[in-house]
């Protein structure tokens, strides 16, 4: 693998993105970006553009590996990962969405999803706040908001008093999401098994559960793109 090519699969790694993902966000298909980061073929200058004015990437860091990998700091590029043996989100800290100029406000919800123990859904889902997130989601309009976590089943990633921003765009490939199961809203990692959805907390506490993909008491939201962490 070239330097080229492991520097633009830094750059996905860093915004815990997969392939399928990070190709959506770019508006191009997965096996030619797959392609540009094995080196089959060299990243058109549409694609340098593109990852350049949605992600703020520096493209001589890019090219020639002088300077650093983003433009400049700020919500879009200061992204620390907590890992987790099940994968990564972008966690983005307080201080790190206030410096930031480049950001969209999405509606704070009178919710809280359950990371651990079951607790009720609110009867109503009224704004509560208003809150900045990376400007890469504002294509989602008014299909985005940001919910509290409550609980600690997806611990390290996620812990009570963390914010999640999630679409309402229900599945699309196997990630973190908020869900309802029995009139219970959750957060949990969700894959496919033929028939099943399984659903994994990120804490060895809390077992496995699988669900029927055809059962009425389960519910997709939608997909959890960022976590704003509680520091506290």
């Amino acid at each position: 693998m070239s330097d080229i090519c492991q520097r633009l699969t830094s750059i996905r790694e860093t915004l815990g993105l997969n392939q399928s993902n990070f190709a959506s966000e770019l508006n191009i298909k997965r096996p030619t970006l797959a392609g540009y980061e094995k080196g089959t073929f060299p990243p058109s200058a549409e694609y340098l553009l593109k990852i350049r004015e949605i992600y703020d990437v520096n493209i001589d860091w890019l090219l020639t590996g002088e300077g650093t990998p983003f433009l400049k700091e700020g919500i879009e590029t200061a992204v620390s990962l907590l890992p987790s043996k099940h994968g990564k989100i972008p966690i983005y800290t307080p201080e790190e969405i206030a410096e930031n100029e480049k950001v969209f406000i999405v509606p704070l919800l009178d919710q809280k999803l359950s990371a651990g123990s079951e607790a009720s859904l609110p009867e109503t889902d009224e704004e509560t706040a208003l809150v900045p997130v990376p400007a890469r989601l504002s294509k989602y309009g008014k299909n985005i908001a940001a919910l509290t976590v409550d609980g600690d089943s997806m611990y390290p990633t996620l812990d009570r008093g963390d914010i999640v921003v999630c679409d309402s765009c229900g599945w699309s490939g196997e990630g973190i999401y908020a869900l309802r199961m029995g009139g219970e809203s959750f957060v949990k990692r969700l894959t496919k098994a033929p028939g099943k959805l399984v659903i994994i907390s990120d804490n060895p506490r809390y077992p496995v559960r699988e669900e029927p993909e055809s059962s009425e008491d389960f519910e997709i939201i939608g997909r959890v793109h960022c976590a704003i962490k509680n520091l506290e």
